[in-house]
C-alpha cells in the first residue's frame, strides 16, 4: 500500500543521508555500486530514489546501502 511505501521512505531517510554508497539491482539484473543523489520519496505510490550514474529514479526495493554506511 502507499502507506507502506511512505514508511519505507521514512525509515530510509532516517538511516541514510544523500550520498550514501549503495548497490542497485538494475532492470537487466546487473548489480552496480553507486551513491544516492537524493533523499527517498514516494512518486506515483512507489518509494524511489535518485542514484549517481543511473538515469531516472529507481525503486527503493532495488537499492541496498553498502556495509559500513
Amino acid at each position: 500500500s502507499e502507506l507502506n511505501e511512505h514508511r519505507k521512505v521514512d525509515a530510509w531517510n532516517l538511516a541514510h543521508r544523500p550520498g550514501v554508497a549503495v548497490d542497485v539491482r538494475l532492470d537487466s539484473g546487473e548489480v552496480r555500486e553507486t551513491k544516492t543523489t537524493s533523499e527517498a520519496y514516494v512518486m506515483c505510490g512507489q518509494a524511489v530514489i535518485f542514484l549517481l550514474g543511473v538515469r531516472g529514479c529507481y525503486s527503493l526495493d532495488c537499492v541496498a546501502a553498502r556495509e559500513g554506511n
